[in-house]
């Protein structure tokens, strides 16, 4: 008896991480080619990513006289190679940032939240 119930609490100990081995945990994110003045204006729709990469937000800002830089739209969307950077390109400036382990943690809440209409 005691052989059974050491074999039982064994494979209940075992078999959990023999089932889901393999299944990575997945974030669903938020696509838009264009989110401008709090909504997406172009591609809206969502994608998912895995464990390893993640959702991605990228500000275009363009160069300005009076301000030096000009926030122009905000662009969203899965990356597999995740990590936040900023890119100096002439008159471009893009900031990327990421995130992971939450459904639509890339739903922009930044700059074009806080818009001015004219």
């Amino acid at each position: 008896m005691d052989k059974l119930v050491l074999l039982l609490l064994l494979l209940l100990g075992v078999f959990p991480f023999m089932f889901f081995q393999g299944v990575a945990p997945t974030t669903l994110c938020m696509v838009c080619k264009v989110f401008k003045k709090g909504k997406c204006l172009e591609g809206n729709d969502t994608c998912t990513v895995e464990e390893g990469p993640g959702c991605r937000t990228r500000d275009l800002f363009f160069a300005h006289v009076r301000d030096k830089w000009r926030y122009n739209h905000t662009q969203l969307d899965c990356s597999n190679e995740c990590r936040p950077w900023k890119l100096f390109r002439g008159d471009l400036k893009v900031s990327s940032f990421c995130c992971q382990g939450r459904e639509f943690c890339n739903m922009y809440r930044g700059k074009s939240l806080f818009w001015k209409s004219h």
